[in-house]
Formats: C-alpha cells, structure tokens, sequence
C-alpha cells in the first residue's frame, strides 16, 4: 500500500512537470506571453514569499503585510484572467493549488509568534490538502465547491488582517474572521471528505461492475467454445455418417455393375 501510494506521487509529480514543460512549450513567440500572465500571477505569490518571512521575522509586519495583500489580490484574479484570455490549463490549476497550499503555510507559521491560533487554521488547511490531495492520486477529482471559494477569501483575509494586528480593530476583526475561517474551512474539510467517498464508492461499483462484466465475458466464452466443441462433433459425425452412406452406394453400384458384367458374360456364353 505505502509502496503503492509513493509510485503513485512520483508519478504524480513527473506528470506536474511535465505539463510545465508543455506549457513552456507553447510560448514560441513574444506575443504568446499574454496567455501566460495567469500563471506568472500564480508564481509571483511564490516569489512573495521571502520578502513576507523576512519582514515578519525583523519586525516589520506593515511591509510583510502590503506584500500579503498584493499576492492575496494575484489570488483573486488569476483564475478570472485565466478564463478571460482562454488560457485556462490543467496544470495552471494545478499549479495555483500546490502554490496556495505552500503560500498559506509558509507566511502563517512565522505567524505564529503573534497569533498562536493561526496554528489551528495551518493544521486545518493541511488537513484540507491531504484530502484533496489523497484523493488526487487516486485520480478522484474533488472540485472546488462554493463554500471553498469563500473560505479562500476569508482566510486570505484573516491572513492579511494578522499582519496588521497591532492596530485594536483590526485584531477584533482578525479574532471574528479566525472563527468564520474555521468554521468555513470545516464546512470544507467535511464536503470534500465526503465527494472523495461518494466518487471512490462510485469507482469501486464500477471497478465491481467491470470484473462482474469480465467474468460474464469469460463464461460466455467458455460456452460459446463448449457450443463450437460440440458443433464440431455433431459436423463431424454428420460428416462420418455421410461418408459411410456415400461408401455403402458406391459398394452397391459396384456390386450392381459386377452382377450385370456377370449377366453379360453368360449371355455371350450362350
């Protein structure tokens, strides 16, 4: 099963990069650069990054938080671009969720330090990955629903309230957008949790359907040979039967023709 499941993630993820390099493929001229602004978008929040975690770590949570703000906005407008320019791709949302997941967990644990709480919503986040992200390798596809696309705002907006903490209404607002996020996020967590069992239900019955449809297949087989077996031996006893007929007349004829060549020659005699 582990064995199972660690092939099936390689696999995965050569098939990730793979994608990319098609995707790069496709840029053979200046010009295709305009399809490609969605996932550049989606990349520069990885890019954002550093700049977040070493603001928070020296203090400066105004500037990591302007930052968390400009890649909570590449967030919201990737996917709209996306779907403006026709440049909507498997491994453009692909790319935004593994990049979303990372985002989301790398800018929240030096967050820690000032909102301990966040932890819960990190531990949740992972949580909703590992569902997905299970069902992903079983090649389950978990859309992303309406509830999770309104969680992703408020936890972007939780996140980037966090930043700004230190200003009394907004840490009220950070507290009140924590239990919405959670409560959303769980509401999440349990949906996906229960599409991945309703499709991997599905794929069993038709996985059940299908070996049910191979043994039919076999034993119809089985018989259609036992049918042709005894075909045969039916032909060819019939076949037996109509040479040994044809044997018997053509016994008769000659015997026929003796008799007569006998007649014949007692004629002559006299």
């Amino acid at each position: 099963m582990v064995e199972k499941l660690g092939s099936s993630i390689k696999e995965k993820i050569k098939d990730f990069f793979r994608e990319g390099k098609e995707e790069l493929k496709k840029i053979k001229k200046p010009s295709d650069l305009i399809k490609q602004i969605p996932n550049l978008l989606t990349i520069s929040r990885l890019a954002l990054i550093p700049f977040i975690v070493s603001n928070v770590m020296s203090g400066n949570l105004i500037m990591a938080g302007s930052f968390a703000v400009g890649a909570s906005v590449t967030d919201m407008f990737d996917g709209k671009i996306a779907r403006a320019l026709n440049a909507t791709s498997s491994f453009g949302a692909k790319l935004d969720a593994v990049i979303d997941k990372l985002f989301v967990t790398c800018i929240t644990a030096p967050l820690l330090f000032i909102n301990p709480y966040l932890l819960i919503t990190i531990i949740l986040e992972l949580s909703i990955a590992s569902i997905t992200g299970y069902a992903h390798l079983q090649d389950i596809k978990t859309a992303t629903n309406k509830t999770g696309k309104i969680k992703t705002v408020f936890l972007d907006s939780l996140l980037c309230a966090s930043f700004f903490s230190q200003f009394g209404i907004i840490e009220k607002i950070a507290k009140t957008l924590f239990l919405a996020t959670t409560a959303l996020q769980l509401k999440t967590a349990r949906d996906y949790y229960d599409t991945y069992i309703i499709q991997n239900r599905n794929v069993s019955n038709n996985n059940l359907n299908n070996v049910i449809n191979n043994n039919h297949l076999e034993e119809e087989k089985k018989q259609d040979k036992t049918i042709n077996k005894n075909n045969e031996k039916e032909i060819s006893k019939e076949l037996d039967d109509l040479i040994k007929f044809r044997q018997t007349i053509m016994q008769y004829q000659n015997s026929k023709e003796m008799e007569h060549e006998k007649s014949k020659i007692k004629k002559w005699h006299w």
